[in-house]
C-alpha cells in the first residue's frame, strides 16, 4: 500500500508543487496583515484626553478626498489608533485612516492596489480572478492528499526505530538532512496544515459549506431582516448624529472592543453597531440593530446578530475563519500558522530534491 501511496505524493507533488509553495508562502506572509498594515498604513495615533471627532467631520474630509465615494462604515478601534472609514467606488473600494481628534486624513488606500493586497489576492486567486480561484480550491484538495499520504509515508512500520522518525541529526550530510526536515519536520507542521487546509476547503467548496449547513439544519430557520420604520416622523432624524452617539455609547461600554458602526443608504436601512474582538476573533462577534430614524434597537431573529444566539452554522462559519489563521489561540496560534505554512512552502523543494537524487542514483 505505501509503494502505491508514494506513487500519489510524486505524482501530485511534482506538477503542483509551485502552486503549493505560492499559496502557502504567501498565506505565511499574509498572516501578518493587521500587523504590516499598522505600519503601512499609518494607524496608530497618539491617544489624547479630548472628545472624537464627529460622523459629520469625517464626511466632510472624505468628501475632500473622494467626492463621489459611498461612505458604508466608521471603525472605532481605540484611543491610539486611526478611524478606519470604508469607502466603496465603481470596481474596488477604499480604507481612509482618520485622526479621530482632528479629522485630517492619515492614510488613503485602494484595497485592490498596494503590495498587501496584491499578496491576499495571490493567495486567493493567483491574480488570475475567478479562474486562478479554482485552481486554487482544486490545489487545496490535491494539498489535503498529499499531506495526508505524507503522514501515511512517515508512520513506521518497525516501532523499535520510532525515536528515529521524530528527531534530526543536524550533523548528518546534506542529503540525509533534506530527507529528514522533509519527513521529520513536515510530519509536525501537517497536523497544522490540516487544519488550515480543511477549513480552506469549507470556503472554496460550496458542496462542503451546505454539507454543514444541512447537519446544523441552517435551512430550516427562517430569518427576520432589520428595517427602520419609515413613517416614524418623530426623534432624530440626522442618523449622522446617531452613528455618532451609538459609536460613543459603545465604545465606553466596551472599551476593550473595536466597534463598527454602518452608514444606512436606504429609507428602511437601520444602523448596524458591530462589536468586534481585538484580536479580530470573528466567531465572537455581535451585530446589533438600530432605528435609523429613533435610534431605537431592533430586535428579532436575525442571521448576524448576538454570537451567544447564532445557531451552529454561523458559529461555525465564524470559528472557521479563526481557525484558518490561527487566532482562536491569539498569538501562539498565529505562529503556529505562520510557521507550519513556511513549512509548508519549503516541502515541495525538499521533496523534489529527494526525488532527483533517487532519480540519478537509479
Amino acid at each position: 500500500m505505501k509503494h502505491w501511496i508514494r506513487k500519489i505524493h510524486l505524482w501530485i507533488g511534482l506538477p503542483l508543487g509551485i502552486l503549493f509553495f505560492v499559496t502557502s508562502l504567501s498565506g505565511a506572509l499574509y498572516s501578518w496583515a493587521p500587523e504590516i498594515a499598522t505600519i503601512i498604513y499609518k494607524e496608530n495615533v497618539i491617544s489624547q484626553d479630548i472628545p472624537f471627532v464627529s460622523v459629520e467631520k469625517l464626511t466632510e474630509t472624505i468628501e475632500r478626498e473622494l467626492p463621489n465615494a459611498d461612505f458604508r462604515t466608521v471603525y472605532y478601534r481605540g484611543p491610539s489608533r486611526a478611524i478606519q472609514v470604508l469607502l466603496y467606488v465603481p470596481g474596488t473600494y477604499y480604507h481612509a485612516n482618520i485622526n479621530p481628534y482632528t479629522g485630517e486624513l492619515i492614510h488613503f488606500q485602494d484595497m485592490k492596489k498596494g503590495w498587501l493586497n496584491t499578496l491576499r489576492f495571490l493567495h486567493r486567486n493567483l491574480l488570475l480572478g475567478e479562474t486562478g480561484r479554482e485552481i486554487v480550491h482544486w490545489g487545496t484538495l490535491l494539498f489535503l492528499v498529499m499531506v495526508l499520504s505524507g503522514i501515511v509515508l512517515w508512520w513506521p512500520l518497525n516501532h523499535s526505530h520510532i525515536k528515529e522518525h521524530f528527531r534530526i541529526n543536524l550533523s548528518a550530510r546534506l542529503k540525509v538532512l533534506n530527507y529528514k526536515f522533509h519527513n521529520v519536520i513536515g510530519f509536525y507542521a501537517s497536523w497544522i496544515l490540516l487544519f488550515i487546509i480543511a477549513t480552506g476547503l469549507f470556503w472554496g467548496f460550496e458542496m462542503v459549506k451546505n454539507s454543514f449547513r444541512l447537519l446544523g439544519d441552517e435551512n430550516s430557520i427562517t430569518y427576520d431582516i432589520p428595517m427602520s420604520t419609515e413613517n416614524k416622523i418623530t426623534g432624530n432624524k440626522n442618523h449622522y448624529q446617531l452613528m455618532e452617539q451609538l459609536g460613543s455609547r459603545f465604545r465606553k461600554e466596551f472599551p476593550d472592543r473595536n466597534i463598527r458602526v454602518s452608514n444606512p443608504h436606504k429609507s428602511n436601512d437601520p444602523i448596524q453597531v458591530v462589536i468586534i474582538d481585538k484580536n479580530q476573533l470573528v466567531y465572537s462577534v455581535d451585530h446589533l440593530y438600530f432605528d435609523r430614524y429613533t435610534g431605537e434597537r431592533l430586535t428579532g431573529n436575525f442571521e448576524y446578530g448576538l454570537q451567544a444566539e447564532a445557531s451552529v452554522f454561523t458559529k461555525l462559519n465564524g470559528l472557521v475563519y479563526d481557525v484558518h489563521f490561527g487566532s482562536i489561540l491569539g498569538l501562539t496560534g498565529r505562529l503556529l500558522v505562520f510557521f507550519a505554512s513556511l513549512i509548508g512552502a519549503s516541502l515541495p523543494f525538499t521533496g523534489f530534491y529527494i526525488w532527483w537524487f533517487r532519480r540519478k542514483k537509479v
